[in-house]
């Protein structure tokens, strides 16, 4: 908070796979608007306030230079609380305060009545799950279902279970996928802190609601379009949750413009891996709606920095094969 500055130097993100966003740029409009809550925006709206300087890596980012942020307004009902009211304050009522804050902060204050009858500890993961699925439109409702299947499925796993899985072979976009969940549950550690804890912090640790192993199997098994009781391993309780949580979270995208689909009505000429047939883009840092007004994630940028155009080139034939692309490797940075 004093020095305005923020880190995230190293991620496990395929450079070649354009069809996902690097989470550097998926949760930036979630940062920023905690930075308005810390930081304040400013009179002058997302061109005013203090600049936050975020050194995050992604594609064509050496880490030479700090990208310049600023805050985001969000619109809290009611009017966003002071720091002291959302830390210190004891007052009736204070817990659902601060929890509008938080869904302003994902920019889910419309959803909140469908997000808020999930069970306290499918919570956190409903509204990332919900954010992630507005933010990026290349998520699919298989992606959606082996999330959900793999969370409900942990639950009853021990770790010698988890231990023995084995998978038939490793697919680089579920590691991707994965590794942007896990980076969103961090993310979720920001503003429910920030926003004075209206969420039990256990409630979205990443031993409580995921596992890379589990996610991949279930990944796996719904990209091959296995049954939501397979999925969930013939357990009738957890059928019965799977289908309640999807349902949450489909009903939250739709009032955020954001229909998800299977990866069968995709585009063919794209893979069922780049957009959907009459699909949007990422959303714009306006928070507005998802159509017209906005640009799509490749065109946002690092910050105020100038990007690279040609590291955010669809591949394609008249563009050349990805090996040709001059010095690209396949892993922008590891742990």
């Amino acid at each position: 908070m004093t020095s305005g500055e923020i880190e995230c130097s190293n991620t496990l993100e395929d450079a070649l796979d354009q069809a996902l966003p690097s989470q550097a740029f998926v949760y930036r409009p979630m940062r920023q608007r905690v930075y308005s809550l810390l930081l304040g925006a400013g009179g002058g709206g997302a061109s005013g306030g203090p600049v936050v300087q975020e050194w995050f890596v992604h594609s064509g980012n050496p880490l030479r230079h700090p990208d310049l942020v600023r805050p985001l307004p969000m619109n809290v009902p009611g009017g966003t609380p002071s720091l002291k009211v959302l830390w210190l304050s004891q007052e009736p009522g204070i817990q659902a305060r601060r929890m509008d804050t938080l869904l302003a902060c994902l920019d889910l204050s419309s959803s909140r009545e469908e997000l808020q009858a999930v069970e306290s500890r499918f919570q956190a993961l409903c509204c990332l799950l919900t954010y992630l699925f507005v933010q990026v439109d290349t998520l699919s409702l298989e992606d959606l279902h082996a999330f959900i299947a793999q969370a409900l499925c942990l639950q009853g796993k021990s770790l010698g279970q988890l231990m023995d899985l084995q998978l038939e072979h490793v697919d680089p976009r579920a590691v991707q996928l994965g590794s942007l969940l896990v980076r969103g549950l961090s993310m979720l550690v920001l503003v429910n802190s920030a926003c004075g804890f209206p969420w039990s912090s256990s409630d979205f640790m990443p031993w409580n609601v995921f596992d890379g192993k589990l996610f991949h199997e279930k990944y796996l098994q719904s990209e091959r379009g296995y049954t939501a009781e397979v999925l969930v391993e013939q357990d009738r309780s957890r059928l019965t949750r799977f289908h309640d949580l999807k349902s949450i979270v489909c009903k939250a995208c739709v009032r955020e413009d954001r229909r998800i689909v299977s990866r069968q009505h995709w585009r063919p000429h794209h893979s069922g891996r780049w957009e959907r047939q009459g699909s949007g883009s990422h959303r714009t840092n306006s928070g507005h709606s998802r159509s017209g007004r906005r640009q799509h994630w490749r065109d946002q940028g690092p910050g105020s920095r100038q990007r690279e155009p040609d590291r955010w080139r669809r591949h394609s034939p008249s563009s050349g094969h990805p090996d040709e692309k001059e010095k690209q490797q396949p892993i922008s940075l590891s742990p």
